[in-house]
């Protein structure tokens, strides 16, 4: 009983860490594309560029 628990158990958490390592560069690359868009709305929009810009001279000066 013990080892067919022990041997179950190995086994899932095996393909669970799989799972989640196949599907980390994909998360990665989700993350990148959503920052990059928003990015391109943020510095095309004519209120919100000089916003963030003048936020970012803000709180690189501390």
């Amino acid at each position: 009983m013990l080892q067919r628990y022990v041997i179950v158990n190995g086994v899932t958490t095996a393909v669970l860490y799989g799972a989640a390592y196949a599907f980390t560069p994909s998360s990665l690359h989700l993350l990148d594309s959503i920052r990059a868009g928003f990015e391109g709305f943020v510095m095309q929009s004519p209120m919100l560029g000089p916003l963030l810009n003048k936020i970012i001279l803000v709180t690189s000066a501390l």
